[in-house]
């Protein structure tokens, strides 16, 4: 049976998570969280400040320091890792609908993708914990090297509001997995399912202070946990400019930075590609939770002689696509997480029509829906100049571009600061490999290939980012120290310098 509002709100923690225990903010102090589809508050949660990102680093570093995870057999921390993703399925309903409410994402999106996708990546990592290894760097006569992994410490995990749960286990399920203690902070627009994380992860016996939760905006928590002298690393997933400043925040102890920042993901498709399955891929590439993801196709380039016949097949299916309340799972769209960032898309699209962009679709908004419910938007004719075609929109706006050949198609989609994905639509492989291997993008899929998933990295280039999010050596490079140990057989050295 669905969850609802009514049967949630009395579940929803809204301390923070400090050292095993719900704890109220130092200061007294909450802060309102929303439905953006309605304007309704779901509640009000703790506001953390200094004093309270203090008491939770202090726990994760002494939960680090003294606490069994980081000694515990790996693959006794395995089994608790695994513990939580049954619990997040057990779950699910709850979970799903509570995204749904604090963010406005579609029921049958946060039931079908997100909540699954979460439980789905605690469960790949809880099999990484006992198969995190050293080297050995081969032996001389009379001296053998070593390497060994170990836990780096503490780990702060700042997370978007476009994915709220999903975007917590991407992050945990590694750190955890690889023996880190860890304070999390999601955004300030939805911390509810993260709360609701934290108290899975004690419900299966989670030690006291591995895993915090603070609730805070990034000026104010967020600043003073990355700044924090008992933070080992910092991993951040968000907008290049906030990225910017992780960067400078870890200059002071010289911190581990992992940042996976925005995108501007490109889509060529060569007039060889399956039709269908492209006007498929470009509208759930771009319109799937209205445009708020990272790796949104939010660039079209179509070959001259196929765009008349691609954009009507693409208009006509945006018209069919319902949006509406997000907790009616017959609505393919819900709407966008706040006002706020409602002026924002609505600013490009004023923008692209100054700059010269043609629209030639956005959808109409029912009366009875909120300025977060913001409609399909098609702009055709854009230039690669345009604001529209360069900076990250987060919203559902499409910008189609042309392109001459294969050089200039090529040419167009790497003429962007970003590089975290690229979409190639062609039944050509030489021409896929070909394609691929030009495109600066960290993350490419051919012909709608490829999913999230545990075992895939994913790399930014360029302003997309740094380090690797996910993957399994991968994440064992970003989570874990190494160590080199020369171990000498030798009964007599020489003294020096002789």
């Amino acid at each position: 049976m669905a969850s609802d509002k009514t049967t949630l709100s009395s579940k929803w923690r809204t301390q923070h998570f400090i050292n095993g225990a719900w704890s109220a903010s130092e200061s007294g102090r909450a802060m309102p969280v929303f439905n953006p589809a309605t304007g309704e508050t779901l509640a009000e949660v703790s506001l953390a400040d200094q004093a309270d990102v203090h008491k939770a680093v202090t726990a994760a570093a002494n939960a680090f320091d003294h606490g069994p995870w980081p000694r515990m057999d790996a693959l006794a921390r395995g089994r608790l890792i695994g513990a939580l993703a049954a619990k997040i399925r057990e779950r699910l309903e709850d979970l799903a609908m509570t995204d749904t409410l604090n963010v406005g994402k579609p029921i049958r999106d946060t039931r079908g993708f997100d909540v699954p996708c979460a439980a789905d990546l605690f469960e790949s990592y809880a099999g990484l914990a006992d198969k995190i290894s050293g080297k050995c760097y081969g032996t001389q006569p009379d001296n053998v090297t070593m390497q060994f992994r170990e836990p780096m410490g503490v780990i702060a995990a700042i997370v978007p509001w476009n994915f709220p749960l999903t975007n917590a286990a991407i992050k945990l399920a590694p750190i955890l997995a690889c023996g880190n203690t860890v304070v999390l902070k999601p955004s300030e627009v939805a911390p509810l399912s993260a709360l609701m994380l934290a108290e899975l992860a004690h419900e299966v016996g989670f030690p006291p202070g591995v895993f915090n939760v603070l609730n805070g905006t990034g000026a104010g928590a967020g600043a003073a946990l990355v700044s924090h002298p008992r933070v080992e690393k910092i991993t951040f997933t968000g907008r290049h400019q906030t990225g910017i400043q992780m960067l400078e925040a870890a200059k002071t102890g010289m911190k581990g930075v992992m940042l996976e920042l925005g995108g501007k993901t490109p889509s060529l498709v060569f007039p060889d590609a399956p039709i269908e399955n492209v006007v498929n891929g470009v509208i759930t590439g771009i319109f799937y939770n209205l445009g708020q993801v990272c790796v949104a196709g939010s660039r079209l380039l179509v070959h001259e002689s196929q765009h008349a016949d691609l954009m009507e097949r693409i208009v006509a299916k945006v018209r069919g696509l319902r949006q509406g309340d997000p907790t009616d799972p017959s609505n393919h769209l819900g709407c966008l997480a706040t006002p706020m960032h409602g002026d924002t898309v609505r600013r490009f699209t004023d923008v692209a029509r100054q700059q010269g962009a043609r629209c030639v679709h956005q959808g109409a908004t029912a009366e009875s829906l909120n300025s977060c419910f913001f409609p399909p938007t098609i702009f055709d004719q854009v230039q690669p100049g345009m604001t529209i075609a360069r900076e990250e929109v987060f919203g559902p706006v499409l910008s189609v571009m042309t392109y001459r050949d294969e050089a200039d198609a090529i040419a167009k989609a790497n003429d962007c600061d970003f590089g975290l994905m690229a979409n190639v639509w062609t039944s050509d492989g030489m021409r896929a490999l070909r394609v691929c291997r030009q495109l600066k993008a960290g993350r490419i899929a051919v012909n709608g290939g490829g999913a999230l998933r545990a075992n895939v990295p994913v790399f930014g280039y360029k302003l997309s980012g740094i380090g690797a999010e996910l993957g399994f050596d991968e994440a064992i490079h970003e989570y874990t120290n190494s160590k080199a140990i020369l171990y000498s057989l030798s009964t007599e050295k020489s003294p020096w310098p002789e």
